[in-house]
């Protein structure tokens, strides 16, 4: 019997999975437990570890922007930095945006920037050489900052940060420096989709994207076809149905949530907008009531147990069974080894499926971060194992061939000792002589 996952033994978990009728309660789990749940220290902890690593190869001191929703006009962001008024327009002023803005008054609640905009501010307390806390452009200059980089936990639409980069691209001392290749734009996440980092790339900014991990969303979780009676699923206990604005012709009303996303992601800070309705949505309508798992994309509820994506023998062992390679999954080299010898495999495995050399798709399979990939991957180059086009070698091949066997040999192994001899039974009868 399979050992159930930490989200699947949870209170609040099960209470939500009892809404559903008997017949669909047991995709419903495999949804919920397709989610990665991000803790706040390994969120901190590897967006820290990415901007660190990435600054170090970039030249100038580097200004850091807690990416928010911004007051727009007529669909457009308002401008990042204020303008002089004369005709030759100059980017002025020595404060830059606020890091922490509700845009309506009568919703004061702060999102995920308040997370954000703290680990910024510590950075720069601590590398005060290095980063620059929402500077205004005053101080970029005077600092000379050659880097401008929107910091967020998620792109999962891709518009929120797609407004925060064109809110600076109004400023036309912003088009300016970057004509004059004075400075460079980047948006660093935790996680992002594919979409919403395709989106974002078309940016006239050109922005380079880096992430933690790409987030797992119905599509890539599932094969096509479950995809789809996942997304029926969704669609079916969508307890906004049928409230005014909400229909699937509506962008932003998709019972997969903001974008049409699907994402099956939820940080311990909370829940993105993203995620399909079902599962942090309430009905306003009384007959059909529905309590949400996440409330208000508040997370807070769930056990602390449930946080944590560092990958264990046992979740290598499930992500080989899902590539197809069930002796790899079952054998002693996976279940009994230490956690980098199980991601060699599990990177090999993977690269025999289509599209290794998209680091995307090989990090959503395998589950690694990507800077753990890479490093994977380089080293398995330099073991021989693969060549320049990642193709597996003859020794590549050797490693998983022998892996695979130790499972075959477990099953032939004559146990020692005495064992109880197993009963006779006759598999046919005939008359006594």
């Amino acid at each position: 019997m399979d050992k159930p996952t930490a989200i699947a033994s949870d209170a609040l978990a099960r209470a939500w999975l009892e809404q559903f009728n008997l017949g669909d309660r047991s995709r419903a789990q495999k949804l919920l437990e397709a989610f990665a749940f991000v803790s706040r220290d390994d969120f901190i902890d590897q967006m820290r570890a990415m901007l660190l690593r990435e600054a170090e190869a970039t030249q100038g001191t580097v200004a850091l922007y807690a990416e928010r929703e911004l007051r727009h006009r007529l669909g457009k962001p308002n401008r990042l930095f204020s303008e002089t008024r004369r005709s030759v327009k100059r980017a002025t002023g020595a404060k830059g945006p606020d890091a922490v803005k509700p845009t309506k008054a009568y919703d004061p609640s702060v999102g995920s920037e308040g997370i954000v905009a703290q680990m910024i501010s510590q950075l720069c307390q601590e590398y005060p050489k290095k980063f620059l806390n929402h500077p205004g452009p005053e101080q970029i200059r005077r600092k000379r900052a050659r880097a401008f980089w929107v910091v967020t936990d998620l792109i999962g639409s891709g518009d929120r940060a797609s407004n925060y980069l064109e809110a600076a691209w109004l400023v036309r001392s912003v088009r300016s420096w970057w004509s004059g290749k004075l400075m460079r734009f980047a948006v660093m996440a935790y996680s992002a989709t594919e979409s919403g980092e395709r989106s974002v790339a078309r940016h006239p900014s050109k922005p380079t994207i880096h992430i933690v991990l790409p987030c797992p969303t119905i599509d890539t979780c599932f094969s096509l076809k479950e995809a789809e009676q996942m997304k029926t699923l969704c669609t079916t206990y969508d307890p906004t149905d049928g409230e005014p604005g909400h229909g699937p012709w509506f962008w932003s009303g998709s019972s997969l949530g903001y974008g049409n996303t699907g994402a099956l992601l939820v940080f311990a800070h909370g829940a993105p907008n993203n995620v399909p309705l079902m599962f942090h949505k309430a009905s306003k309508d009384k007959k059909k009531t529905w309590t949400p798992l996440f409330p208000a994309r508040v997370s807070a509820g769930i056990s602390k147990e449930v946080f944590g994506i560092d990958l264990t023998a046992e979740s290598i062992s499930a992500r080989l069974a899902n590539l197809g390679d069930k002796s790899l999954a079952k054998s002693k080299a996976i279940l009994k080894s230490d956690i980098g010898t199980g991601q060699a495999f599990l990177v090999l495995s993977a690269l025999l499926q289509r599209s290794r050399l998209n680091d995307r798709a090989l990090a959503t399979r395998t589950g690694l971060k990507t800077y753990e990939l890479t490093n994977l991957l380089r080293k398995m180059t330099q073991y021989g194992w693969i060549d320049s086009q990642r193709r597996l070698t003859d020794q590549g091949y050797g490693q998983l061939a022998h892996a695979r066997k130790q499972e075959h040999l477990a099953k032939k192994t004559t146990p020692v000792g005495n064992p109880i001899p197993e009963p006779y039974y006759p598999s046919s009868l005939r008359h006594p002589i």
